[in-house]
């Protein structure tokens, strides 16, 4: 027997979208219909209520809920075999975004200088990609960084909680938490860079972008401009157009990062 999302969301008083950012999170792993659809079993419900004891009223973030509980064991796909992968993995929407642009893999690999062997390897699931290269192939898709990691809340919200944001995470590291929903002018991120990683490479796209850093170092290097390094309390405002990379110095770097419009 098994449960839709909607019926969990009413029997453990949980949103869905908060149900959908545990289980990106590793915390739940609900089964997989032929079509995509989620089914929650007995034993998912009664982890879920588990979660939501530590997360609410125990106030633990996700990684001691992990520690606690363990990460959600792999669920069957409907063949019964593993998924594979960690959740939102962006390499079957890789695929997915260069069928739907009608583009060879040798296409891709000519217009954004990526070897064909690694595009290949990240749309089967490898790792790897950094959020330079993964920028250089959502523009060959004329797509954005949302649609790549299908990090977006389902329902547009004015209020989107911490606890509830769509995450964009590499596999360096490299975390953006995004703060609003539906379609929006400014996409703002809160982002956080471990110490030593970064952006691994230069991009560009259109409009502009602000950055203002709340903890750390973060160093922005704009081509032709210079690096700059911006220290807590300091902003940033510079076009999208100009390449630019960023990294993180010796500590770790926690800012809100404002794309406009949402191009990334």
């Amino acid at each position: 027997m098994g449960f839709s999302i909607g019926e969990v969301s009413q029997a453990v008083g949980l949103a869905p979208q908060t149900l959908r950012l545990w289980e990106r999170e590793r915390l739940i792993t609900p089964r997989r219909t032929d079509r995509g659809y989620r089914v929650y079993s007995e034993p998912d419900v009664k982890r879920l209520r588990e979660i939501k004891q530590l997360r609410k009223v125990e106030g633990l973030n996700f990684a001691a809920i992990r520690k606690q509980l363990g990460s959600a064991p792999e669920a069957a796909s409907p063949n019964g075999s593993a998924r594979g992968g960690p959740s939102g993995a962006p390499g079957e929407r890789l695929r997915r975004l260069r069928i739907k642009a009608h583009k060879t893999l040798k296409e891709v690999s000519e217009a954004t200088g990526l070897s064909i062997s690694f595009i290949s390897a990240l749309e089967r699931g490898g790792s790897g990609a950094s959020v330079a290269s993964l920028r250089l192939l959502a523009e060959a898709y004329g797509a954005n960084m949302r649609e790549v990691f299908g990090a977006d809340l389902e329902q547009s919200t004015p209020l989107v909680r911490s606890a509830e944001r769509p995450v964009m995470q590499w596999d360096n590291g490299v975390r953006f938490e995004e703060m609003a929903s539906g379609e929006q002018v400014m996409d703002p991120s809160y982002i956080k860079v471990p110490s030593g990683t970064g952006s691994e490479g230069f991009y560009s796209h259109n409009g502009e972008e602000f950055i203002y850093v709340i903890s750390g170092r973060l160093f922005v290097e704009l081509k032709d401009h210079g690096t700059f390094q911006v220290a807590p309390g300091d902003t940033l405002y510079f076009p999208s157009t100009t390449p630019h990379r960023w990294w993180a110095g010796e500590e770790p770097v926690e800012a809100v990062y404002v794309n406009t419009p949402p191009t990334f």
